[in-house]
């Protein structure tokens, strides 16, 4: 704990020296305003070489971030999926942190103390031979503005009639710029079937006597055409680029542990 007067935050009670972490987002916003536009504020505008990047001011925040969002990310992968991927995007740019990190952290900070009594519940009211493993994968097309990167997410569930209980939720930045939706797509699903449905496969078939395939749920059906023909004639660069196999993911699928269907 910080010795002497400090400020105390009110979600996770850490707290810090004074007027070094909560500061309001209107003096976040005039920090910002002023390195855009500095000769509005009465100090003189250093010029820049052509063609240089513009310089951004470092975030006050930035000594202490990678503390804060180690403790919110323990708490998004155990009850709150939700911010699993606000986290991971600041999470990004700890060594380069800038004040519009310090004004996103904020907001986050302040949506997680309004959004506490909200966490991730699961409920089983089935026998085991009831229920089955599902996997659900998505894509947001160009999510990062600043990387025009994608971000794959997956979601792992047991369902049943009476059943509803997540077991896992992953958000992570795809690794190059994907150029279409189903390209998109096709790497999530990729990264969720090698990272968590074929791995856990196993487990739940040893957990399960009725031995039961893993459901596939994707929205996009451009992408499941390709999967299911196996064929992908206008993004054949996905193998070198992304590193994503379609004649593999094509196989995976035609086997009777794997279904793919669209929702």
């Amino acid at each position: 704990p910080t010795k002497g007067p400090c400020v105390e935050c009110p979600w996770c009670k850490h707290t810090f020296p004074p007027g070094t972490v909560y500061e309001s987002v209107e003096k976040l916003e005039a920090s910002l305003q002023k390195k855009k536009n500095p000769a509005s504020n009465g100090d003189r505008e250093t010029p820049l070489a052509p063609g240089s990047p513009p310089v951004e001011q470092k975030g006050k925040l930035a000594p202490i971030a990678s503390r804060v969002l180690i403790n919110m990310l323990w708490a998004a992968r155990l009850a709150r999926f939700d911010l699993v991927r606000a986290v991971c995007h600041l999470a990004q740019r700890v060594t380069k942190w800038t004040l519009e990190c310090d004004r996103r952290l904020q907001r986050l900070v302040g949506y997680m103390a309004y959004s506490k009594h909200l966490r991730t519940v699961g409920w089983v009211g089935d026998e085991l031979g009831a229920v089955k493993p599902q996997l659900f994968a998505d894509a947001d097309f160009g999510g990062c503005s600043d990387t025009q990167r994608s971000t794959s997410g997956l979601h792992f569930v047991v369902m049943g009639p009476n059943t509803n209980c997540p077991i896992n939720g992953i958000s992570k930045r795809q690794g190059c710029v994907s150029h279409s939706t189903p390209e998109a797509e096709m790497v999530s699903m990729s990264h969720a079937l090698r990272h968590c449905g074929l791995p856990c496969l196993d487990l739940w078939h040893a957990l399960l006597p009725h031995k039961p395939g893993l459901v596939v749920h994707e929205d996009n059906q451009a992408m499941i055409k390709v999967v299911e023909t196996g064929r992908n004639p206008t993004m054949r660069y996905i193998g070198r680029t992304h590193g994503v196999s379609v004649s593999w993911l094509h196989e995976r699928f035609k086997s009777k542990d794997l279904s793919l269907i669209h929702i």
